[in-house]
């Protein structure tokens, strides 16, 4: 999948179940928290993150994850 980017330490991106997505925060820093939402019902989401760099994270969802997930990542 296409590399999302968010320059706010809010956003939402749209993932395919089942598949990974890289987030390009922009933060500058590994020291982040993630939290994921599913944007129709705002119901936490666990999923697999992985920080990547100082700058992007990848999302790993399953196979039933929704298609719309709200991503949150503040920065220290």
């Amino acid at each position: 999948m296409e590399n999302s980017e968010i320059k706010t330490p809010r956003g939402t991106c749209t993932t395919i179940p089942g598949e990974s997505t890289t987030i390009n925060h922009n933060l500058g820093t590994t020291d982040i928290i993630v939290a994921l939402y599913n944007v129709a019902t705002g119901n936490e989401l666990n999923s697999g993150i992985t920080i990547v760099d100082e700058n992007s994270v990848r999302i790993t969802t399953a196979s039933g994850a929704p298609d719309q997930i709200r991503v949150v990542i503040m920065g220290f």
